[in-house]
């Protein structure tokens, strides 16, 4: 499937008797591929329950992906009106309509079209139609551990998909769920957070990783 793509770039010329390059602005509607696979091709690899969690991911050409979901910063009557059904519709509607792929949002990058493509043609191959189903490229879920509240003294035990914030908090890989409810209720308990008993479960499912 290709996905009609609202461009602008920067067009170098040569004025008559000159020397020094003058640019102009130039806007252009391309088409760009979207991958098209057969659900049969992907390998389920874990499951994320947590709440609001995106549910199963899947593992395909060396990657892990998980269903786009419906924009949350646009009120129902706003994609009422855009027409917009489905993270697929959604993902048209920008494109064509509110792109961000215009030169000057890359001020301290190459301006040409080639950049601009490139750019495109990039966050697209993160992008994956399943059966006609919008799939989006996703990382590793893992266990991430939190402390908040004027006091620190409440805890929360989430499923993290950024593994390079390691700054704060404790992390636990994927298939250690039972420790890391353990040591989600230690640090409760130590934080004097006594309204979580009960409250946390190992939330990812993890299948043959």
């Amino acid at each position: 499937m290709d996905i009609k793509t609202w461009i602008k770039y920067e067009e170098s010329y040569l004025p008559p008797r000159c020397r020094k390059l003058r640019y102009t602005e130039r806007e252009e509607y391309v088409d760009i591929p979207l991958r098209e696979v057969s659900k049969d091709r992907l390998v389920l690899a874990y499951e994320d329950r947590a709440f609001e969690g995106k549910g199963k991911i899947y593992r395909y050409a060396g990657k892990l992906w998980a269903k786009a979901k419906m924009p949350t910063h646009i009120s129902a009557d706003d994609l009422e009106r855009y027409c917009v059904k489905t993270p697929l519709d959604w993902l048209k509607y920008c494109n064509k309509n509110s792109s961000t792929y215009f030169f000057h949002h890359f001020w301290d990058k190459d301006s040409s079209r080639e950049t601009v493509l490139k750019r495109v043609k990039s966050d697209m191959g993160k992008m994956l139609l399943v059966d006609g189903v919008l799939y989006e490229q996703t990382a590793k879920p893992e266990y991430h551990i939190l402390t908040f509240g004027l006091r620190g003294d409440g805890t929360g035990l989430f499923v993290s998909y950024h593994p390079a914030r390691r700054d704060c908090g404790w992390h636990f890989p994927a298939t250690k769920g039972e420790e890391a409810v353990a040591k989600a209720y230690e640090v409760a308990e130590r934080h004097g957070d006594h309204y979580r008993k009960g409250y946390f479960k190992p939330y990812i499912i993890c299948y043959g990783t």
